[in-house]
């Protein structure tokens, strides 16, 4: 397949219109990982199998070792900002839907009223966030469970 900048354009727009429809359809299938963890019923099942279907995720052969959303645009050029502002608008959203399941736990009484919010939330973010840092690096499948385990532990799960 031969493609050239002017047919990519004449179908796309532009680059950043690609790029955004291409995070559409990445958060529309492959990472719904985490949005099928957040309908678990209890905030245990939550949590555990946000882990597990992380790794599960992250592992998965013929995909690549990481996930798109901390790893998309991080580190880009000042002419890529427009990816960059979408990729952290997607890592916020993301945060929000985890905000939200957390409220859920804690007026049902699961969660204690002396955790913040917040703070948790982005504590179990940034823990995820590592483990596509670690898959990325070459972590293998045993060691990113290995991981997660360890980060279960000290959450209590």
């Amino acid at each position: 397949m031969v493609l050239n900048p002017s047919t990519i354009y004449a179908a796309f727009g532009d680059k950043h219109a690609l790029f955004s429809l291409a995070v559409k359809r990445y958060m529309d299938s492959r990472a719904q990982y985490a949005t099928e963890a957040l309908e678990e019923p209890t905030l245990e099942k939550v949590i555990r199998t946000i882990f597990d279907n992380t790794v599960a995720f992250l592992t998965t052969p013929g995909h690549p070792p990481t996930c798109m959303t901390p790893a998309g645009a991080m580190g880009c050029s000042v002419d890529a900002a427009p990816a960059r502002d979408l990729m952290t608008e997607v890592r916020r959203q993301n945060e929000v839907a985890i905000r939200e399941r957390l409220l859920e736990a804690r007026k049902s009484g699961e969660l204690s009223k002396d955790i913040n919010v917040d703070n948790y939330t982005r504590y179990l973010s940034s823990i995820l966030a590592g483990l596509s840092v670690q898959a990325a690096n070459g972590s293998t499948k045993a060691e990113l469970k290995r991981t997660s385990q360890m980060a279960l532990r000290h959450l209590g799960y």
